[in-house]
Parts: structure tokens; C-alpha cells; sequence
């Protein structure tokens, strides 16, 4: 029997889409990088995908809810 990591197991082939790189700009003032097309600038990438919340009582065994929250970052 031949071992596969995970990962490989779960990998599909993607066909590349060119990226013209010269259209993307860092922002000094928002300290993102934005496209910069036809005098427009939006951001290059999603910054926060919003608030998270956790519940960790099962991890530290003290029972009852101990709720955690907090905002994700790129």
C-alpha cells in the first residue's frame, strides 16, 4: 500500500489566471494593496471576513460557557 499525504490526496489541477501585476498598488494611508484601474482604486483582496466566536469550555474544563470573540485578519 502506497502512503499519499492528505493534502495530495485532496489537490485538484487549476488552470492559472494571468494577473497583470502593474494595476496593483500598495496604499500607504489604508496599508492595503488595491487595483488602480481607470483612476479607480479598490482593494486587491477582502481585508476582514468579520467577527469569529469560540467556545472553549470543552478545552479548559472549568464548565459553563466561556465565550471567546474576535475580528479576522489578512
Amino acid at each position: 500500500m502506497t502512503v499519499t499525504a492528505f493534502g495530495v490526496r485532496q489537490a485538484i489541477e487549476v488552470d492559472p489566471i494571468p494577473v497583470d501585476m502593474a494595476v496593483i498598488r500598495f496604499d500607504e494611508d489604508l496599508q492595503i494593496s488595491v487595483v488602480v484601474e481607470g483612476g479607480v482604486a479598490v482593494p486587491a483582496l477582502k481585508h476582514s471576513t468579520g467577527s469569529t466566536s469560540t467556545s472553549t469550555a470543552s478545552q479548559d474544563n472549568r464548565g459553563g460557557a466561556d465565550r471567546d470573540s474576535d475580528r479576522t485578519e489578512d
